[in-house]
């Protein structure tokens, strides 16, 4: 049994799909098909049940993945721990979830210690929660940022908690209105939501679903951009696009953002608003002895304390 034919069981239950696991994992499908089979026949047991609706965990496979899981952690953070002790580079992966104020973190923590090594590699990217908190699981990131409706943190904080993660609170606040100040709306210190149903929506990428509207705007949220919708998953094509269509609109937190002021956007209350959002750290146990991650940890919390004054109310 190798550590990658664990990687890939991993892949597969998170994506759903061999192919999509193949692309995540930047490996040709029938690789991984193959290994697939091979580990099974190994092991005596069908991890999976190949459905029309994509690879789905048997019972047996449900058990296995927990094992697996644990094991891929464990051997990503010694290995980790171990390289960084053993080495003057200065290296941190940081997954977040759709948080732009947390680039702006993220330069702290850089600036902080760019002059202490001559070899520095920081890799951010930009993922959903659900992928950002299992990679964080199995050792691609060091750190990770989710954002989680209140609705759904304690159901996130059994989940997290049970792929052996720690999770510290970053910031809580209500969705705010992004818009140009050309937008006709721009003049309401409140935006009323009917007068938004005119005006064509930004959202973030193609999988998000109408239902994380509910959670995480409204609960009675309408369909209000059926026919105009636009999907863009990258932060700075989102701004462009609203520097250009200047009548669209997006739901963003509530917090000045230096970036979107260049562009002419502005954020405006909306009291339509009531859902409770929450930001949130998660890194695994074993970081807790890793005073690089720890110091990216307290970073991202006293930066969040510092722009809590900054919330539109």
């Amino acid at each position: 049994m190798k550590i990658q034919q664990l990687e890939y069981v991993i892949a597969i239950a998170q994506e759903g799909s061999i192919t999509r696991a193949a692309k995540q994992l930047f490996q040709a499908q029938p690789n991984i098909s193959i290994a697939l089979k091979e580990l099974e026949t190994k092991l005596g047991i069908q991890i999976f049940n190949r459905t029309p609706n994509g690879m789905v965990l048997t019972p047996e496979g449900e058990e296995f993945l927990g094992r697996a899981t644990s094991i891929v952690n464990d051997i990503h953070s010694l290995e980790r721990d171990y390289l960084n002790r053993n080495s003057s580079e200065i290296s941190m992966n940081i997954g977040i979830s759709r948080s732009s104020f947390i680039t702006a973190a993220i330069g702290e923590f850089i600036s902080k210690h760019e002059g202490e090594s001559e070899k520095m590699e920081i890799n951010l990217t930009e993922s959903d929660t659900n992928r950002v908190m299992n990679e964080t699981c199995i050792g691609k990131y060091d750190v990770g940022v989710l954002r989680i409706p209140e609705n759904y943190y304690e159901m996130t904080e059994k989940l997290i908690d049970s792929k052996n993660l720690i999770s510290k609170v970053l910031l809580e606040y209500r969705f705010a209105v992004a818009i140009h100040r050309s937008h006709p709306l721009a003049r309401f210190d409140d935006i009323p939501f009917e007068e938004l149903k005119r005006y064509p929506e930004i959202y973030n990428g193609i999988n998000e679903p109408d239902m994380l509207r509910r959670a995480s705007v409204n609960a009675n949220y309408e369909d209000i951009s059926s026919n105009k919708r636009i999907n863009v998953l990258d932060r700075g094509s989102q701004v462009s696009i609203m520097a250009t269509v200047r009548d669209a609109f997006m739901w963003v937190p509530p917090i000045k953002n230096p970036i979107m002021e260049t562009a002419g956007i502005v954020i405006n209350k909306c009291s339509y608003a009531q859902q409770v959002n929450k930001d949130i750290i998660v890194y695994r146990r074993s970081s807790e002895s890793n005073p690089l991650v720890m110091d990216c940890v307290n970073t991202l919390i006293t930066f969040g304390d510092k722009i809590k004054n900054e919330i539109i109310k």
